[in-house]
Formats: structure tokens, C-alpha cells, sequence
């Protein structure tokens, strides 16, 4: 399987002070996955500590056959999980 990370993320990394090895630590170590019907991406979710605090971050990813593709990476927000799965946004997905 071939790991890549868009410029995106890259930028996104270095904005907010993320280390190297989280994109690919959240992707293989995901407490869960989800699709997302908005944006048609697949959501790896995992709560670590980061900045000093422990929440939920997520990892928006693209997947062809053996090539995955991470497009960025983001802190949930309290409860943001809950929301988008009760809205039907995120539904389970199993990668």
C-alpha cells in the first residue's frame, strides 16, 4: 500500500504544528472510519493528545486500490463526531 500526502496537508501540518508521523499513525491506528456524503471522503478518526489537550482528530483520506491519498487533517471539535454521524453525514466505514 502507497501512502501519500497532498500539498494540502502538508501546508495544513506545518499551520498547525502537527509532527510528521500523526497523518500516518491516525490512518493505520483509526478508532474508526467513516464516509463522508459531503465532501465524498473517507474520514479516519483518532483521539490522541495534541496541543496539550486529548480530542478527536481526523484524517481525510482517498483510496484506489493501493494508492491512498491523505488530503488533510483536522481537530474535532466537542461532540462534532456525534453530530455528523446522527446527521447521516458520516456513515461507518470499514477500509
Amino acid at each position: 500500500m502507497s501512502l501519500r500526502l497532498s500539498r494540502h496537508l502538508r501546508e495544513r501540518m506545518v499551520l498547525r504544528a502537527i509532527p510528521d508521523s500523526l497523518p500516518e499513525t491516525i490512518y493505520r491506528d483509526a478508532d474508526s472510519h467513516f464516509f463522508d456524503s459531503q465532501t465524498g471522503l473517507i474520514v479516519a478518526v483518532k483521539r490522541i493528545v495534541f496541543q496539550g489537550r486529548e480530542r478527536d482528530m481526523a484524517l481525510c483520506y482517498t483510496r484506489s486500490g493501493d494508492d491512498v491519498l491523505l488530503v488533510t487533517l483536522h481537530p474535532l471539535q466537542e461532540g462534532q463526531r456525534e453530530r455528523r454521524i446522527e446527521s447521516g453525514r458520516w456513515t461507518p466505514y470499514e477500509p
